[in-house]
């Protein structure tokens, strides 16, 4: 499965947004995900077929050349379906919920 990973450059997030719920993020951001504190940390294909699958292995079994941090709440998972476009989803502190996500305001 191909993904994409972004997650809070901490150095921006002056409003201490990372680890944070959906729910807290989108209060504090005015109803939407502040795109532009995340970078993508990491895209290419793993083998994983669900979101837990992805959750585990950027938890405990790093792809050789990954930088980013361990995969947290906060952090959103792009999947790129073969049928068509990217979704998004948001780490929650229980499982992912699917977002809308404006990448092309990200820092990288």
């Amino acid at each position: 499965m191909k993904i994409s990973i972004y997650q809070i450059a901490i150095e921006r997030d002056a409003n201490r947004l990372a680890f944070r719920s959906l729910e807290h993020m989108t209060s504090a951001g005015g109803g939407r995900i502040p795109a532009e504190l995340y970078d993508c940390v990491y895209t290419g294909e793993v083998a994983a077929e669900t979101l837990e699958d992805i959750f585990y292995i950027f938890n405990a079994a790093h792809p050789l050349g990954y930088k980013g941090r361990s995969l947290s709440v906060s952090d959103v998972v792009e999947i790129f379906p073969a049928s068509g476009e990217s979704e998004f989803y948001f780490c929650e502190p229980i499982g992912f919920k699917r977002i809308c996500f404006e990448k092309s305001r990200t820092g990288r």
